[in-house]
């Protein structure tokens, strides 16, 4: 897995043009390994209220000498590099440093996006509730160097999480996944990647075309999508059935997740060769 930096900042509000940040927290990492860590309270130039203060714990006095974010930022952009970065709900926090044209070429994780996808019965999608359910260590939140440390640690979770999918699935989303600018795309060609080093090959599925559904860095060959002579309005009731936990999405990832516990308990080796079938 190349290197990542989990990135999580506590701020004074929700607006990046008009908030301010008031602690940075970084953590890279490769892997379970981390390699260095970047932590520091920032003077927002402005008071911190009181709900932020009971939230985070961080107080006006604690920012009073601390630097500025102007001074502290050559740092950080050193620290993260052209690495990706990893958030939850990455792009708040990567929202703060767009004033100085900052990370625009980094690409991009997003644990909240990822969960989504890897579980999709999952009552909430918090930090927090993810760690709670995926046994991450979670303590002191709302501090920025332990939200990092937590989001690397529900990122690998879900990592594990992918690394399980059927290939053809895998190899389906990313094909899916391309030009939508997806927070979650790269782990999941990552995962497809290795896969396929490994010598398992997604099955080769062909439209009524003849062309190919999805092959790994390959174009597909089917014909430009056409729009209805005629608009048909979306039946809300009926997506919010399919999305829904229990519904027929959740079902879908959770009959491969049911069949591969059912084939490890069997006690049948899973090799490269028969990987690809299950």
């Amino acid at each position: 897995m190349p290197v990542i930096v989990s990135l999580d900042i506590e701020t004074t509000g929700l607006d990046p043009k008009n908030d301010s940040v008031i602690e940075i927290g970084a953590v890279k990492f490769n892997e379970n390994r981390v390699l260095d860590e970047f932590s520091t309270l920032i003077n927002p130039r402005k008071p911190i209220n009181s709900f932020i203060t009971n939230l985070t714990g961080i107080t006006n006095a604690m920012v009073m000498n601390a630097p500025l974010l102007v001074d502290i930022f050559p740092q950080l952009e050193t620290f993260i590099g052209d690495n990706p970065i990893l958030g939850q709900n990455v792009g708040f926090d990567i929202g703060f440093f767009q004033r100085y044209g900052a990370f625009k070429q980094n690409p991009v994780i997003d644990t909240y996006e990822m969960a989504a996808v890897l579980m999709p019965s999952a009552p909430r999608y918090g930090l927090g509730s993810l760690c709670h359910q995926l046994g991450v260590i979670l303590s002191d939140a709302h501090r920025a160097i332990n939200d990092a440390r937590a989001t690397m640690g529900v990122y690998n979770k879900l990592y594990e999480k992918l690394s399980q999918l059927p290939i053809d699935l895998i190899a389906e989303i990313v094909q899916q996944s391309q030009g939508l600018s997806w927070a979650a795309e790269l782990p999941f060609r990552w995962v497809l990647q290795d896969m396929i080093k490994q010598g398992i090959q997604p099955k080769r599925v062909l439209d009524k075309e003849g062309g190919l559904l999805f092959e790994f860095g390959k174009p597909v060959r089917t014909k430009p999508l056409q729009p209805d002579a005629e608009l048909q309005p979306i039946n809300v009731d009926e997506l919010a059935a399919i999305i829904e936990p229990g519904g027929a999405f959740s079902q879908y990832i959770e009959g491969f997740e049911h069949r591969s516990q059912q084939v490890e308990c069997s006690g049948r080796l899973v090799t490269p060769s028969t990987r690809g079938s299950i």
